[in-house]
């Protein structure tokens, strides 16, 4: 931790001390939500907020979303408007470098959209030796100060990791599937109109731009007479379709990296002269939830047109390819049940996009807290929706690379290395448990890397 950061934290406690012997500092001299205006009569009132609010339920957060979380906490009170401790800011720290079985146990669900209260009470429990951490252990309590409390649980910094690790992994396979689609272009002599210049003019916009774009640079040594006038639009319209899930995810990674930035514990403590506190809403996680809320609804389309090109690839009459892409035998089945697994996912992910959380509002301490942006939800269906995709696109890559050997037609560059990492998905064309081709795909997905990454953001 930069020093002289560290000292910006010390300033903002004794600004926060000085002013809290003056006048009323929410959560320092009175209670919290409708006891806004009670003085808390507790000896240790933080240790006692600490343990009231620690009712996180569900599954823990993994390790790496853990560390996320106290990373993104750390920086945070860097900011210098928390009032926290130092000895705060230093605990957060150590326990960031800790081993996996030394870190605190944090249970995903309990936040809506206001602060992850009950996550980071779980860790401040844990930092104060009483509650086990990873491996059952108490570690030794670390010397905070009674009003570190509020501005260590006055933070998202949970929900704003989930949202992170989803947005990350979204944006690596919304890359993914643009060479993917390409793949699936080459195989179905795709007309290359829909992705020429006409799409900067037609659909201006940075993600359509960046689609065609794209798509166009894998293919443009490969093409042949396109098959069709027009094609159909899970190949026609993909710049217009995918391309909002690009911006959409621009969008996304603002929010998480202006939020993750920001300090924006209630009351901030503004280091002035004389110092003094204000008051706000800062901790209302509208922006997030909507990002993510778009994001998803955004996936949607994108995912409809890899579920689109997939029966394509597999029944287009035009494409000169056997049904099913099956092999010779007559009544083989092919890949005629990589669509029933599309359709599984597209499920999944309209599921996880569908009654937008944004709009969820609720009303909460006696009508003192009456919204909430449930953006701790949305971010949770980030990466349940990623794990769909992520097999969409395999199955894609199954049918494409199938397509493309039973059409002896072959690829260049980039799309030529994509297709090596594959040879074994086209080993055997008689029907056969395809399972093991599906997992291959997945890893080939997992693992590809494009020459040239998005500037996502």
């Amino acid at each position: 931790v930069d020093a002289e950061a560290a000292a910006g934290v010390d300033r903002a406690a004794r600004a926060a001390r000085a002013v809290a012997a003056v006048r009323p500092v929410y959560g320092r001299t009175s209670g919290v939500g409708a006891n806004r205006d009670q003085v808390n009569a507790s000896p240790r009132p933080g240790h006692a907020l600490l343990r009231s609010h620690s009712a996180g339920w569900g599954e823990p957060f993994p390790a790496p979303m853990v560390r996320s979380a106290l990373a993104i906490r750390v920086n945070q009170l860097l900011a210098g408007t928390s009032g926290a401790s130092e000895a705060l800011l230093h605990a957060l720290v150590e326990a960031l470098g800790a081993d996996d079985g030394q870190l605190p146990v944090v249970h995903r669900r309990g936040a809506i959209g206001t602060g992850d209260l009950t996550a980071l009470a779980e860790v401040g429990l844990t930092i104060l030796g009483e509650r086990p951490r990873s491996d059952g252990t108490l570690g030794t309590p670390a010397p905070l100060d009674d009003a570190d409390a509020l501005p260590l649980m006055s933070s998202s910094a949970f929900t704003l990791a989930e949202a992170a690790h989803g947005c990350a992994e979204l944006a690596r396979l919304a890359e993914v599937a643009m060479a993917v689609c390409a793949l699936s272009f080459v195989a179905l002599r795709g007309n290359p109109e829909a992705f020429g210049p006409a799409v900067a003019m037609v659909t201006p916009f940075p993600g359509a731009v960046t689609a065609a774009d794209t798509v166009k640079r894998l293919v443009q040594a490969d093409m042949v007479e396109p098959a069709h006038i027009q094609d159909f639009f899970g190949l026609r319209t993909f710049p217009q379709v995918h391309g909002p899930l690009l911006d959409q995810l621009g969008i996304l990674r603002r929010v998480v990296e202006a939020l993750a930035n920001a300090g924006g514990e209630n009351p901030a403590v503004l280091q002035a002269d004389p110092p003094t506190v204000a008051h706000h809403g800062g901790f209302h996680q509208a922006y997030l939830a909507l990002a993510v809320d778009a994001s998803l609804l955004a996936l949607v389309g994108s995912a409809h047109t890899i579920a689109s090109r997939i029966s394509h690839l597999l029944t287009d009459a035009a494409s000169g390819l056997p049904r099913f892409l099956a092999g010779p035998k007559p009544g083989s089945s092919g890949l005629l049940i990589l669509e029933y697994g599309a359709a599984s996912a597209m499920a999944l992910i309209r599921e996880a996009a569908s009654a937008a959380r944004s709009i969820q509002w609720v009303s909460v301490s006696a009508g003192v807290e009456d919204g909430a942006s449930h953006a701790s939800v949305s971010t949770a269906r980030l990466g349940e929706a990623a794990d769909a995709y992520r097999q969409l696109i395999a199955l894609e890559l199954v049918a494409a690379v199938r397509a493309l050997d039973l059409g002896g037609r072959r690829v260049s560059g980039e799309l030529a290395e994509l297709v090596a990492r594959c040879t074994h998905l086209v080993a055997e064309v008689d029907d056969h448990d395809l399972a093991p081709s599906v997992a291959d795909a997945v890893d080939v997905v997992d693992h590809w890397v494009s020459r040239t990454p998005l500037p996502f953001g």
